[in-house]
């Protein structure tokens, strides 16, 4: 019978290695509380740690906005506080000039009009004007309580039409006064429009996800029809749409299909499969529609007149495209990490342009992950990006990734990266400093969201999210010598969140949240997996009303978990009893781990140990910069942990 009993933290620690006694009051489990501040400090006389500052955690100028406008691109970029809009000047393959946004931390969305540029923003959902005679940006207006902006098109009589998220609506903005008219949800029940483009009539195509949908709204009646064709409805997103007097070209999330659709009578289409996850930019060219796709990163051409689909080239591999365009008959793209490309469609001659080393401002940006590897690279996870701190020679460099790092595990001299989207393992070598992409962890997988090393069993145990508009997850045995991975589900309906091990058994937590739909399940679970079978031996609700667990960390008999609202829990796994547990005043969760027998863990302003009287502050402050929750690193030979502060890597020694 599952239950809860009051039980001294010291007893809970002097029988580690024991069977726990017997509860005296099944009735009222032990329960402390952190109160308002950090976990308490630590005792007067103490000697406190010192902290090395190693400086940012990882520097970039990734971009997601992209537009073009003759000879000159305008970029915008992704994660970084402010926001910048730049210009990219194609013949001299420089950056130009740029202004700082107002508000937001990126812009997914940009377009260009009559020589004025705007700006999409997310983190709130702004619109800007960036005028390019005088490098100035000013705030346009803003778009309800929505967070995204996720694309912007212009249509002929200069209106603005913008698609948002979370709402899923379709606004028209008027460019000169910046009033907005909120045109409702692209289609019922979608949350975001991930792509908008507007015809020559003022028709406007809105693409939606985390199911797909084509919308054709038309301004002067208001009649919308949806037209996606039937066999691409069961995909999560309409990516990316272009369109032409005749023509409507869609791209498609997960399963890379790009539909051309008859503009007049959109029951007569053609679909096509590209082989590859996502058709993320489209733009059409005469006779020639242009893509480019994920993962592979590679530049397509599909000849209306023959039905033929060719491969032109990849000009950065497994990279994203931000966005694709025809100057001066070259194809000139931009790759979501920070670089620029030209393609000659018939020669299939390239070049890229690193946008940092063109002049584009580069700044620190929020951190995905950090890990340290045999006391001698530091690594901090970015956008398209990892960054490799050599802690010998005290430099640190920025590798292109194949996409987010959400976790680094190293193993054998190399860095194994849970990377999204997509769900792949990723390697990086320091060494030769080469990053190749090992295997994925297949089934409808997305997003990595826990990953540890189980050396007795040669492999990674890894606990992910699916695909955008599908609930659940899986857990993953990941065989690292033949990369080969073995699925399993051990809690139908959510992701796996967290993942610890000890002997044959993985101890799993999980979360209820969903990519783009509602969750299913209202309470996390922990769960207990026989590893050598894959079958799951229990499942426990051991924290009422708890959304996610952050963190497990398996020791002794016991089981410490942290969950994504900040309570620290001590279990017996084995009766499936809570033996302890402290409401932590952070409540974005964070990461465990064990020194000299005993459990410190990292929030995103504090670095504490739990003690007999509960959790002790033993860092205060850090208000770490991380995009996910916050990780920490600790190399137990120099005795050092790293993680965050700010957005600088920081060493504590301990």
């Amino acid at each position: 019978m599952v239950r809860t009993f009051a039980a001294g933290l010291a007893a809970i620690l002097a029988t580690v290695l024991v069977p726990a006694a017997a509860p005296a009051d099944p009735a009222h489990p032990t329960t402390a509380t952190a109160g308002t501040a950090a976990p308490s400090p630590a005792a007067a006389g103490s000697t406190a740690p010192r902290v090395d500052d190693l400086g940012a955690g990882v520097v970039s100028a990734p971009v997601t906005g992209a537009a073009i406008d003759g000879g000159t691109l305008y970029l915008v970029t992704r994660g970084l506080q402010p926001a910048v809009v730049a210009r990219y000047d194609l013949a001299t393959r420089r950056v130009v000039g740029h202004a700082e946004l107002p508000t937001g931390t990126g812009g997914w969305a940009a377009a260009v009009d009559h020589g004025a540029v705007y700006a999409g923003t997310y983190g709130v959902a702004d619109i800007h004007r960036y005028d390019p005679t005088t490098d100035t940006a000013t705030r346009l207006t803003g778009l309800g309580t929505d967070t995204y902006v996720f694309d912007l098109a212009a249509a002929p009589d200069g209106t603005l039409y913008a698609g948002t998220y979370p709402s899923g609506k379709l606004y028209a903005v008027d460019p000169d006064t910046g009033a907005t008219s909120d045109l409702g949800q692209a289609s019922p029940g979608q949350h975001y429009v991930r792509s908008v483009a507007v015809a020559d009539d003022g028709t406007v195509y809105a693409g939606t996800g985390a199911a797909a949908r084509l919308v054709a709204y038309d301004p002067a009646t208001g009649q919308r029809r949806e037209i996606l064709p039937a066999e691409l409805r069961g995909e999560a997103f309409v990516y990316d749409v272009a369109v032409t007097d005749d023509l409507i070209a869609v791209g498609t999330e997960p399963s890379g299909k790009l539909a051309l659709i008859d503009r007049h009578d959109p029951g007569r289409y053609t679909i096509v499969d590209t082989g590859d996850r996502t058709v993320d930019a489209i733009t059409i060219d005469g006779d020639s529609v242009y893509l480019t796709a994920r993962t592979s990163g590679s530049v397509y051409r599909y000849r209306r007149g023959t039905g033929t689909l060719e491969r032109l080239g990849t000009p950065v591999p497994q990279d994203e495209t931000r966005g694709v365009f025809v100057s001066a008959g070259q194809l000139v793209g931009v790759a979501g990490s920070g670089e620029v490309w030209t393609l000659n469609p018939d020669t299939g001659a390239t070049t890229v342009t690193d946008l940092v080393a063109a002049g584009m401002p580069a700044a620190a940006e929020p951190a995905q992950s950090v890990a340290v590897q045999d006391g001698r690279y530091a690594y901090v996870g970015g956008n398209f990006g990892l960054q490799v701190h050599d802690l010998a020679a005290g430099t640190s460099r920025r590798v292109r990734a194949f996409g987010e790092p959400k976790r680094i595990v190293p193993v054998g001299g190399r860095a194994y990266l849970g990377v999204y989207p997509g769900g792949f393992v990723d390697t990086y070598d320091p060494v030769t400093r080469t990053m190749a992409r090992r295997g994925a962890l297949g089934g409808g997988q997305n997003r990595p969201r826990a990953m540890t090393w189980l050396p007795d069993r040669g492999q990674l145990a890894i606990g992910s999210r699916s695909e955008y508009g599908t609930v659940g997850g899986a857990f993953t045995l990941y065989d690292v010598a033949s990369d080969t991975a073995h699925r399993y589900d051990p809690v139908p309906g959510q992701a796996i969140s967290a993942v610890t091990a000890r002997g044959h058994v993985g101890y799993l937590g999980s979360e209820i949240a969903a990519d783009g739909v509602p969750p299913t399940a209202t309470e996390a679970q922990l769960a207990a997996v026989d590893l050598d079978t894959g079958r799951t031996r229990w499942r426990w609700t051991a924290v009422p009303g708890a959304t996610g667990w952050s963190d497990l960390s398996a020791h002794g008999n016991r089981l410490y978990g942290l969950t994504s609202a900040g309570r620290l829990v001590v279990a017996d796994p084995v009766d499936r009893l809570v033996l302890a547990s402290y409401q932590l005043a952070d409540a974005g969760g964070g990461q465990l781990f064990w020194r000299h027998g005993t459990l410190y863990g990292v929030t995103r302003n504090t670095l504490f140990r739990l003690t007999e009287a509960g959790p002790v502050t033993v860092v205060g402050g850090l208000g770490g910069g991380w995009f996910n929750e916050p990780q920490a690193s600790y190399d137990p030979v120099a005795d050092v942990v790293y993680t965050l502060r700010g957005t600088d890597l920081v060493r504590i020694r301990l």
